[in-house]
């Protein structure tokens, strides 16, 4: 079980990491694996050596980033790749380009996947767009995000990007505010195909009329928050048409970021009901209470048998080589 070593002074969001690996460790545990946790730091040497040494059939990967930078999220699984050691989740390349979120809406677009138009304080981008929200480049988990990132025109985005960079670190960009239904859509990799779970709705309940809906920090990791009672996910009530043309794009998203394991996709549907995909997550967060597990819940998966098909589609690969060479 590999996750990134943590201070004590960690974010919320961060110490995240530490429920993900005890869950899952017990997960692995019921289901007789021997379970082995390591920490990984900036010493990429030391962590190859530790894993090698403990010869592991696989590696349940759980880094989110390294030596607290989000912009390393793909170095352990590139690491692990070139040594062929079998690991959980998305190729590095995968997570490289879907993390990157600015290469991944370029790339998006390239395919023909809808997202909504996006800018950089170095590229200001010319447009009759009147509502932005500024984001992360790099950082997950609505890092930096509140009721203040949504913003009127595009002066207003721009400032809220120097102020982010500035009290945040780091890269930060405007993307088109869409004002609609927001879906997480979670695929599980069975038998080498996605199989794409119910729909989720994240539903915003008694918002005040002026709140922007979004999923920001405060409602995924302060319990104190109104937001965080007030956004609730529900499993979606959407007519047949609806649901297969976001299962298509869901699809469309698995095969051409070449995904692996299990992923999420995160969209909108306009006020026109057109779906824009806002953020492709390879490897999201696997703990209990997490939306991935609740969506394998939903369709009749038990955590540990969800747990079981992650680590399935990673030893698949080297399983189907043995008995070709066998």
């Amino acid at each position: 079980m590999l996750h990134e070593a943590l201070g004590l002074d960690a974010r919320p969001d961060e110490a995240d990491t530490l429920v993900q690996v005890a869950e899952v460790s017990t997960a692995m545990e019921t289901l007789g694996w021997r379970v082995g946790v390591l920490p990984a730091g900036l010493n990429l040497d030391a962590v190859l050596s530790s894993i090698i040494e403990s010869d592991p059939c696989c590696v349940f990967n759980l880094v989110e980033s390294l030596g607290g930078h989000a912009r390393m999220i793909h170095f352990l699984p590139a690491m692990l790749g070139a040594a062929k050691i079998p690991y959980t989740g998305a190729h590095s390349d995968a997570i490289y380009l879907s993390s990157q979120k600015l290469l991944a809406k370029k790339f998006m677009r390239l395919h023909e996947i809808p997202t909504p138009q996006y800018f950089t304080r170095r590229e200001v981008l010319n447009s009759g767009i009147d509502t932005w929200i500024v984001k992360s480049v790099w950082e997950h988990a609505s890092f930096g995000m509140d009721d203040g990132c949504v913003v009127t025109g595009t002066e207003a985005a721009c400032a809220r990007i120097a102020e982010s960079e500035e009290r945040y670190g780091g890269e930060w960009f405007a993307e088109q505010f869409v004002d609609g239904r927001e879906f997480n859509i979670s695929v599980l990799e069975q038998d080498g195909q996605p199989r794409i779970l119910p729909i989720a709705e994240m539903t915003f309940v008694d918002y005040p009329k002026d709140k922007p809906k979004i999923v920001g920090y405060a409602a995924k990791w302060n319990e104190d928050a109104p937001e965080y009672t007030a956004t609730r996910r529900v499993f979606a009530s959407l007519s047949d048409t609806e649901s297969e043309r976001l299962r298509r794009i869901v699809r469309r998203c698995w095969k051409v970021f070449g995904l692996r394991g299990y992923a999420r996709v995160d969209l909108r549907l306009d006020s026109d009901g057109r779906p824009w995909v806002l953020e492709i997550n390879a490897n999201p967060c696997v703990a209990r209470d997490a939306g991935f597990a609740a969506a394998a819940f939903e369709a009749g998966i038990r955590y540990e048998k969800l747990i079981e098909r992650i680590v399935h589609a990673a030893v698949r690969p080297a399983l189907q080589s043995f008995h070709r060479t066998g």
